[in-house]
């Protein structure tokens, strides 16, 4: 089914429920880039396309799955124009504050610590990151010390 769906910005955009990839690159292109370059805020700019699509769900009674559709085809983007677009690495982005790990791991790294107190720290430092944020850590720390 084909529809008509108006965004809170005015812009029609024509959705195809078999194939949403047209509206999330409208959510992107026109709402998560230029507000993102507004506020240079990736966590409020990502909210405003999740209150967006979840506007929209609401309001033409879409399938809620397509949040998690329109998420992916965000991270889809992060690697190429939404990083060319803030100058940083992806892991940057998604976690605030991603260099004082890195430089943390430097300090525990650096500091002359045994093995186990080594392990410690390191696990103490680690333990709030979610498995997905771990796998970009190890990603992001990889490319640094291999593509140099």
């Amino acid at each position: 089914m084909v529809q008509n769906l108006k965004l809170t910005s005015g812009l029609e955009v024509e959705f195809d429920e078999k194939a949403p990839k047209t509206l999330f690159e409208m959510l992107i292109s026109n709402l998560l880039i230029p507000r993102y370059k507004e506020n240079k805020d990736w966590n409020l700019s990502l909210n405003i396309i999740i209150e967006e699509i979840n506007r929209l769900i609401s309001k033409y009674s879409l399938d809620p799955k397509l949040k998690l559709g329109l998420l992916n085809q965000v991270e889809e983007h992060l690697d190429k124009d939404i990083a060319e677009l803030t100058g940083t690495d992806k892991i940057e982005i998604l976690f605030l504050n991603m260099d004082d790990y890195v430089e943390d791991i430097k300090k525990l790294i650096t500091a002359g610590k045994n093995k186990q107190d080594l392990r410690n720290d390191m696990a103490q430092l680690v333990y709030p990151l979610t498995l997905f944020e771990l796998g970009e850590l190890f990603i992001y720390l990889g490319k640094r010390a291999f593509l140099k």
